[in-house]
């Protein structure tokens, strides 16, 4: 009896060690590729775009052969994951410091942004010799266009390339939502006027929503739908002490999903919440063409903190996503979560890997995207051997 005792004692304290470990993740991290601030880029701030050949796409807004920072290809061959530079900036008319995800057309054309040098938006065309870069638009700062897009995205359907700027659009500079056709040209679709409206818009999605990081009633940002040229606030978040359950200070891409006829948004709040480190909400649609937001996740630190990114959703309705910094790990140094749905919109919260700050790399400005198999891809902007960041996948 006395070895029985002993034997159960040895394994519930075999469990209760597992389940306080600090690197108990619910998935496998590999790093793919790591980083040195070199020729090859470094400190890459966009996730990776998962490409039709099955190679991964991103860009570094540091390194490169000028320093100016890189759009590279990542191709996987017997076990190995080998980068490419397809393209260095050199600070001049091709701008500099890309931060946003690429996007791909139907005949593998490569778009993006650039953002400093006020910035531009660009495209990359495959041939046997190589890629070459043609600057689509190049922005001027001035009251007509704007300037710093953060993000764009190609739209198959309307052969254009959708985008917010952080800055420019008028005399107060409080940013811009813009299109790009797809063989150049430009026309801003709103400026925004005031910081009531919003300012510091950080993306535009085919459906014409969107959000910006500040204004409001209260400065918190809000969630917007873009009619036309005109805009109107479908959520704005709130300061009220008894009201930052929702969080504040939205940041990336809007998830977008239709159940039973009913549109659905999911998005995060880079602070606020029950927890006090930023939130995952969703926005439902009513009938009155109102929206409804209800609270998803409230971040605390251990489980993450501070979600510099939007969420994706895989084909079963599951939601992914990344915070930058928090994690159970000392260094504290950003996740990557996954949130499964259940009944009466409750929502659970899995932890999938913590990073450290090290060889694994560490915080999380960008999101992940999701392959037909399940596995996650991003970037984190710091850690590394080199401190300058990796590309990893997550293995549920």
């Amino acid at each position: 009896m006395r070895e029985k005792n002993a034997c159960l004692f040895f394994t519930l304290a075999l469990i209760l060690t597992l389940l306080l470990s600090p690197n108990l993740n619910a998935a496998t991290q590999k790093v793919l590729y790591t980083f040195t601030g070199g020729i090859d880029g470094g400190q890459p701030w966009a996730g990776v775009t998962l490409g039709p050949d099955g190679n991964l796409y991103g860009v570094t807004e540091r390194g490169g052969a000028y320093g100016q920072g890189t759009v590279f290809q990542l191709s996987y061959s017997q076990g190995s994951w080998t980068e490419t530079v397809l393209y260095s900036f050199t600070g001049g008319t091709d701008g500099s410091n890309p931060v946003s995800a690429l996007s791909f057309d139907s005949a593998g054309n490569l778009y993006g942004a650039a953002l400093w040098g006020c910035g531009t938006v660009f495209k990359l065309t495959p041939g046997a010799s190589g890629w070459t870069f043609t600057a689509l638009y190049t922005f001027t700062g001035g009251d007509t266009d704007g300037c710093s897009p953060w993000n764009v995205r190609y739209d198959s359907r309307t052969n254009m390339l959708w985008g917010a700027t952080a800055d420019g659009g008028g005399p107060d500079d409080l940013g811009t939502v813009f299109w790009v056709p797809a063989s150049g040209g430009y026309d801003v679709l709103y400026r925004f006027p005031s910081w009531k409206a919003g300012y510091w818009p950080w993306s535009i999605n085919a459906w014409g929503f969107g959000a910006t990081y500040w204004g409001g009633w209260c400065g918190a940002g809000n969630v917007f739908q873009l009619y036309g040229d005109r805009l109107r606030p479908a959520y704005t978040f709130e300061c009220s002490p008894t009201k930052v359950y929702a969080g504040y200070y939205p940041m990336g891409d809007l998830a977008m999903q239709v159940v039973d006829g009913v549109r659905m948004m999911y998005g995060t709040n880079s602070a606020g919440g029950v927890g006090g480190e930023g939130t995952v909400y969703r926005l439902k649609n009513l009938r009155n063409g109102g929206w409804w937001i209800s609270v998803l996740h409230s971040f605390s630190g251990a489980d993450g903190g501070y979600p510099g990114a939007g969420p994706v959703l895989d084909a079963a309705g599951n939601l992914y996503g990344t915070t930058e910094y928090g994690g159970t790990d000392p260094g504290h140094a950003g996740t990557v979560f996954k949130l499964t749905p259940g009944s009466k919109n409750k929502w659970t919260h899995t932890l999938l890997y913590s990073f450290t700050g090290g060889a694994d790399g560490g915080i999380l400005t960008s999101g992940v995207i999701v392959d037909a198999a399940g596995n996650l891809y991003g970037t984190t902007q710091a850690g590394g051997a080199y401190g300058q960041g990796v590309v990893y996948e997550i293995i549920p």
